[in-house]
Formats: structure tokens, sequence, C-alpha cells
């Protein structure tokens, strides 16, 4: 079992790993570890750097500053910013598309298939949860009023986006009714709930996805009609759990949002990637890792529609 370390003890840590205090100073780094951040966190971003295998170096980093840390950790926080947006517009797109294709459906009052989708065992929970929130300050009267018959325009107002797309995917089996693709909103809710918790992102952008998977026909054609980038290069960044959940965030987008908040939320991210992303550039001009997955994002980014 490890022990708690101090703050000198963490820049001791680091200093034996052979991370530098050029950019930030020691002083500097201690005062950022109390205030703004914790080890843990911040030093996970060192994934993202190769160590020396041999010689006096072994075992340390190479080319990495604290403040190299410090600053992929705050891009970090503004791309879960702006990655939880996009994820709050798509869920209010999957809601809008999924009632007025459930109410054409002929003889259904919009009850009996809650009614049906919570007869199933294991969506039993799902009632459970909407239970334990009747105190709630926001959705109590709504609760209150329908707990436990409630008609899906209330139902989409009260569950959690997993139980939302576990709907999605009832309403498909039984009236055919397909939103979105269910492997692709699991990558969704997957990054939604990372940003939710505040997980780091792009703390080890070199993982790979699970040997087990394939990216889907539907990512990897969207990514084929952008020019610029090549088959290796799409073979290569589809395949880092990163890079794949992002681009897949994007088409959903892309493909469920309106084009008024999609304009926007775009240009935001446009900006993102033009202004924040490369305020410290010269930080990473020597980690190719870091370089190239930021040129093949930009290229995504550049091709979607303002």
């Amino acid at each position: 079992m490890k022990r708690l370390l101090s703050i000198d003890e963490q820049i001791e840590h680091m200093k034996n790993k052979g991370i530098s205090f050029n950019v930030v100073s020691e002083a500097e780094a201690k005062k950022f570890l109390m205030n703004n951040n914790y080890f843990l966190k911040l030093y996970s971003y060192r994934k993202n750097y190769q160590k020396y295998d041999i010689g006096v170096n072994a075992g340390k980093y190479i080319n990495l500053d604290f403040g190299y840390l410090k600053e992929l950790s705050t891009i970090d926080m503004h791309l879960r910013y702006l990655i939880f947006e996009m994820c709050l517009d798509i869920e209010h797109a999957i809601k809008v598309k999924l009632l007025n294709k459930v109410l054409r459906v002929e003889k259904e009052d919009g009850y009996e298939l809650i009614k049906a989708f919570l007869s199933q065992g294991k969506n039993i929970r799902c009632l459970e949860n909407i239970k334990a929130h009747r105190n709630g300050a926001y959705c109590k009267d709504l609760i209150n009023k329908y707990y436990p018959y409630f008609p899906i325009w209330v139902f989409v107002e009260v569950i959690s986006f997993g139980n939302l797309l576990s709907l999605c995917a009832f309403c498909k089996d039984t009236y055919g009714i397909e939103i979105a693709n269910s492997k692709l909103m699991n990558e969704v809710r997957d990054i939604r709930n990372a940003c939710a918790h505040s997980n780091c992102l792009i703390n080890n952008m070199i993982d790979k996805i699970d040997s087990t998977k394939q990216p889907n026909n539907e990512i990897t054609n969207f990514v084929k009609e952008i020019k610029g980038i090549s088959n290796n290069a799409r073979g290569k960044y589809l395949n880092r759990r990163f890079s794949y959940s992002l681009v897949t965030l994007m088409y959903v987008y892309n493909e469920l949002v309106q084009d008024t908040p999609k304009r926007f939320r775009f240009a935001q991210f446009k900006n993102f990637m033009e202004e924040r992303v490369v305020r410290n550039k010269e930080y990473f001009v020597k980690n190719d890792q870091i370089v190239g997955i930021y040129k093949f994002h930009k290229k995504i980014v550049d091709n979607l529609q303002l």
C-alpha cells in the first residue's frame, strides 16, 4: 500500500523521475498542487511521454517539465467543459427525436411503452433511482405527480443518460425506432460520464482501444472522407481510446443536433483548437505523439460544417 506523500515529497518524486522545473519553478509547482490541482491527477499526464530505456537516465521521462503537465491538465479542463456541453445538446436532441417518433406510433399513448420498459427486470433499478430523487430540488414535482406511472414525455425528464439510451434500445426492439447507433452512443455515454465526474481525458492519449474491438464502420467511413488524413493516420488514431471517443462524439453530434446549436458548438471547438490548445505549443514540439494527435483532430474539426 502506497503512503500519502507530502507536497515536498511529491516534488521530489517527480524530480527523481526526470521531471524538470524550468517552465514552472518548484515554489510555483507547490502552490499549484496546494490550490489548483492534486498530484494523482496532474502526474497522470506523464503517460503521454516516453522514458529512457538505457543509460544513467533509464526509467526517467524524456523532455518533461512540470509546466507541460500543468498545461495539459488545463487544456483537459477546458476540453471537458466543451465536450459536456456537446453531450447535453446530444441528450436533448435524442429526447426530441424519440418523443416525436414514439408519439407517431398508432395506438401508443406514451404510458404503456414505459410500463413495458419498466417491467423488464434489468430496468427495475431505473424506477428505484427515480424514487431516490423524489425530494430533489428540480424534478420532485414531476416525480411526485406521476410516480410510478410515467408517460414517456415525463419519463425522459427524470432518468439518467444511460437509462435514456436503454429506453432508445427498447423502442428499437419494440417499434423499430432507431435514433442512433447504440454502440456509438455507448462511446458518447462513456466520455460524457468522464466529463461529468471530472475525469482526465487526455492523460494517456497513446492508450489503445481494447484489442478485441474494431472502430465502427460509420466512424471509419466518416474519417475516410476527410481530405488530408492518410489511411495510416486513420488506422493509427482511430485505434487510440481518446481519439476514437472524440471522433465518435463529433460524428454523433453532427448527425443528431440541429444546425443552429451545431454551428455554435463547432465554432467553439474550432476556436479552442486554434487558440487555447496551441497557446503554449512550444511545450510540445518535441513530443511527436502529442503533435500527431493534434494534427489529426485539427483536420477533423476543420472538416465540420459551421
